[in-house]
């Protein structure tokens, strides 16, 4: 399924070198607001990274975790961890579109999980936007649940692990 040639990296945004080359991923993969809507349904269009940054990475940098996906030294693929105690939660998962259907998406689902596990996170959750029936699809496959607390625009997505 998954060639050498993809790689999996841990990143910090804590990090200068880190949030410069993802304040330019970042920047091209989120010039459509349908794009930037399904990856962060919070977050109004137009992307501004520092925004993004301060919103969801620096107040709880010590918490989060982000892997990254690389083909052939060029990143095609994101998510992110926020653990807290036995909770984990899943946000920020993207994957460029000229790299889809190819089985990416589940890699790094997984290999958060994985990173999870370690830590004895023993309830995951993610939130996906309600007219997202792609992303939604996909989360129930790996295993997730929808949680009986609706919200307005979002479906919150839980993953127990025993």
């Amino acid at each position: 399924m998954l060639k050498q040639e993809y790689t999996l990296e841990e990143i910090s945004y804590s990090r200068k070198e880190d949030r410069k080359i993802m304040e330019s991923v970042l920047n091209r993969w989120f010039i459509n607001p349908k794009t930037l809507n399904f990856v962060s349904p919070d977050f109004n269009y137009p992307f501004k990274f520092n925004k993004w940054l301060n919103l969801y990475y620096l107040k709880q940098i010590s918490t989060i975790t982000t892997i990254i996906l690389k083909h052939n030294d060029w990143i095609i693929g994101h998510i992110s961890i926020h653990i807290e105690g036995k909770n984990g939660r899943i946000f920020h998962l993207f994957i460029d579109p000229s790299h889809r259907r190819k089985g990416l998406g589940k890699k790094l689902v997984k290999e958060i999980e994985n990173y999870g596990n370690k830590l004895d996170v023993r309830l995951f959750q993610t939130k996906i936007q309600k007219k997202n029936t792609v992303g939604y699809l996909f989360k129930k496959k790996l295993g997730y649940a929808k949680s009986e607390k609706p919200s307005s625009n979002s479906i919150k997505m839980l993953k127990q692990i025993y």
